[in-house]
């Protein structure tokens, strides 16, 4: 990633995949065999290479994510009840997390995107400029999970999460995200919400 900043931007990775799974049964969808692999792999694969460095955020035991050897992160934020906030709970978790270990900007996916793309990453960078949220799109629909983030948003992120607001569009629209295009003929974001949706992704391999 290069930039005019003689400091060098550190990039963090983040896999989302703190939510319930209702349309999975409750199964983990992460977990899931697709292609010949658990379908995390898949998102391993693609995203690794692309950031400084990759963790995984889930919530309960941390242990049946142990396949991957990856750094597992739970969300730090909760309701009243006790449960967790959503994408902007794991989001806030990503961007304290970052903070904390001296990275400049969180890249996100969530855990069912297995055909993500080689230059995600790259992709965002390139029209980042002065957004401090960068935004993925493809086949006219906006992917709020998909997007690249400054850390320096996480105080306004506490705040909005503080006064109970948890829509993404909502926080999105706030901070004007600058959206990025992908128009490839296979949709480079198609995520895994029910068996259905497996049975389609897994045609992709053969």
């Amino acid at each position: 990633m290069n930039t005019d900043n003689p400091h060098k931007p550190r990039l963090l990775g983040v896999i989302l995949a703190g939510g319930a799974s209702r349309r999975m049964n409750g199964q983990d969808k992460f977990l899931l065999p697709l292609g010949g692999k658990k379908m995390l792999s898949h998102i391993i694969d693609r995203l690794s290479p692309q950031v400084d460095k990759l963790i995984l955020n889930i919530n309960g035991p941390a242990q049946r994510a142990s396949f991957f050897q990856l750094e597992v992160v739970s969300d730090i934020i909760y309701d009243e009840m006790n449960k967790p906030l959503g994408p902007l709970g794991g989001l806030y978790t990503a961007l304290q997390y970052a903070k904390d270990n001296d990275f400049d900007y969180v890249v996100t996916t969530p855990c069912d995107t297995p055909f993500l793309p080689q230059n995600y990453v790259e992709k965002l960078w390139q029209h980042y400029q002065d957004n401090a949220v960068v935004v993925a799109k493809s086949k006219d629909r906006l992917h709020p999970v998909l997007a690249l983030w400054s850390v320096s948003l996480l105080d306004d992120l506490k705040l909005t999460l503080e006064k109970n607001d948890r829509k993404m569009m909502d926080w999105l629209k706030k901070h004007h995200a600058k959206e990025v295009v992908w128009d490839e003929k296979l949709d480079p974001f198609i995520n895994i919400n029910n068996l259905e949706d497996l049975k389609e992704a897994e045609k992709q391999f053969y």
